[in-house]
This record gives structure tokens, C-alpha cells and sequence, in this order.
């Protein structure tokens, strides 16, 4: 057998090779509750990297952006940090508290968003990551290497940060839970209530040691930072 080159590698090898030995990654765990169920139901949790994936416009993948920047249903709203990877964020899309606790990290590409996340969850003062590549260029996100996606979720482990990506097609190999959102809302839409739309919303779940669950039903201004490097 031919060992991989590193030991992120090797770790995610010996996960698939040996998975009953892994018993903290099948026990199922408490996660954040939003009270839309897609979300919920992925179980996402401080420490863990994981995706929201997003195939087409009006799948509700900015719906699930504002409702994790919102901290709906949650008690205690923490600070979060928004990794804007193609610079496209409407503040107008989040309440004004949410914007008095948002750091909003404004970059031209893929590879900028990759760097600011990193030096996020290496500072470790943020508890919460979410990073949106929804509408960055396709060649740009499929450069990022595998090992740099496991990087990141030994940072997060390591910070206790929750580091969420958003993106067009699959792409975090080593993602804890995955949400594929799928039916987009038509123009109608566009005058109905948010947490209407968010009941209507539908996704498949998957993770680390459960298949993927389908058909799912879900129910003072931030200071812009130009990314390192």
C-alpha cells in the first residue's frame, strides 16, 4: 500500500480504512439549532469545517448565509467573521446587530478567501468562519489543494471555531457534514417572507459516517479588510 505523502493524508486514509476505530466521529453530536431544518440537521458544531453547497441561483444558498450571520434561533449571538470571496455581499442582507458583531473580509478571488480564513481561524478570536465561494471563478476554487482544505479543519479543531464554506459544486474533502441545496425558488419569491422561504427550503445531508439523507424540509456597519498576500 502506498502511504500518502502527509499526514492530514494519512489521517483521512486511516478514517476510511479503520472507521469503527474513529468513535467520536460516529457518536452524533449536538449541534447549532437554527430551526431550519437543512441546516439543523447537519449538525454543525464549534471545531468542525463543513459545506453548504449550492448549484444554482435561488437555491437559498444567501438564505442560509444571513440565517448563520443572523445566529437565528440561537440564544447567545457570537461574533462572526464573513470571508467574502468575490466580494458580493449586501450588508442590508443581515439585521444591524448582526452588523455591530460581523467582521466582514472583502477579497477578489479564491485564493484570497483561502488566506483570510486561515489567518482567522490561526487568530483564533473569531468563533464562528463562514466563507462564501459561491461566485468565485470554478478554476479558481478547484486549484485550492486538498491539503489546504484539511489546514483549515485542523484549525478550526484547533481554534474551536465553526468554519463554514460555502460553494457552487463540492469541494471540502475533509468537510464534517455536507448540505447540497437543490429546487430554487422562482421570482415570486422575491415577496415572501424570509422564514417562510426557509420552511420551503429542501437539501441532501451527508457526513462522515451517515449516508445522505434526502428530501429534507427546512424551514454600526462592519469594517471592511482587504485579504493578506
Amino acid at each position: 500500500m502506498n502511504l500518502p505523502a502527509n499526514i492530514t493524508d494519512i489521517r483521512e486514509l486511516m478514517r476510511s480504512r479503520f472507521p469503527l476505530a474513529q468513535a467520536d466521529e460516529l457518536k452524533p453530536e449536538a449541534g447549532i439549532q437554527t430551526g431550519v431544518a437543512c441546516l439543523d440537521q447537519m449538525g454543525m458544531q464549534a471545531g468542525r469545517l463543513h459545506e453548504i453547497v449550492c448549484h444554482g441561483r435561488g437555491a437559498g444558498a444567501g438564505l442560509m448565509l444571513s440565517t448563520l450571520l443572523d445566529g437565528w434561533g440561537e440564544e447567545v449571538k457570537q461574533p462572526v467573521a464573513l470571508v467574502d470571496g468575490a466580494d458580493v455581499f449586501n450588508p442590508r442582507d443581515v439585521s444591524c446587530e448582526t452588523r455591530e458583531r460581523l467582521l466582514w473580509l472583502r477579497c477578489r478571488d479564491a485564493e484570497q478567501a483561502v488566506k483570510g480564513a486561515d489567518l482567522l481561524l490561526r487568530d483564533g478570536n473569531m468563533p464562528r468562519v463562514l466563507m462564501d465561494l459561491i461566485l468565485c471563478q470554478d478554476g479558481g476554487v478547484r486549484r485550492i489543494p486538498a491539503q489546504v482544505w484539511h489546514r483549515l479543519r485542523m484549525l478550526a479543531e484547533k481554534s474551536g471555531a465553526l468554519c463554514c464554506v460555502f460553494t457552487s459544486f463540492q469541494t471540502v474533502p475533509c468537510a464534517r457534514s455536507r448540505l447540497v441545496l437543490k429546487l430554487p425558488h422562482g421570482l415570486e419569491a422575491l415577496d415572501r417572507p424570509r422564514a417562510e422561504l426557509a420552511a420551503q427550503l429542501r437539501g441532501d445531508v451527508a457526513g462522515r459516517g451517515m449516508g445522505a439523507q434526502t428530501g429534507l424540509r427546512t424551514s454600526g456597519m462592519p469594517l471592511p479588510l482587504a485579504a493578506a498576500g
